[in-house]
């Protein structure tokens, strides 16, 4: 079964705010605030990408605090900073593809920093 878009949403921004959250949580904050009251599927799905890019810094914070301060599992931290990235791509261009098609995307973690009254 194939999600049709409603009318009037605009697939391009939730597509490209999928993409921007690599680059940190800001422009998708962005894209929530221009789009929150004009179309609420750009808008949830900014909200989204900006929740999984809080989850993604934080976690790559974590991952340079364990590098640097844990000896002997200092690796695993390594290992994150290898392994995040590359999920993280990932999950936004797959975001970015469902978006685009005019389905809601999913990540498999968030971090609920910004909540919406839906």
């Amino acid at each position: 079964m194939t999600h049709r878009p409603h009318p009037g949403t605009h697939t391009p921004t939730a597509g490209i705010a999928h993409l921007t959250g690599l680059t940190g949580p800001l422009i998708p904050l962005v894209i929530y605030a221009a789009r929150r009251r004009g179309d609420a599927f750009a808008a949830s799905e900014a909200v989204k990408a900006a929740n999984f890019s809080f989850a993604l810094v934080t976690v790559l914070i974590l991952a340079v605090a364990v590098r640097t301060y844990v000896p002997l599992v200092g690796f695993l931290g390594t290992l994150a900073l290898w392994v995040v990235p590359v999920a993280a791509i990932y999950f936004s261009l797959a975001g970015f593809w469902l978006a685009r098609q005019g389905s809601p995307a999913h990540y498999p973690f968030q971090l609920k920093v910004v909540k919406t009254h839906d």
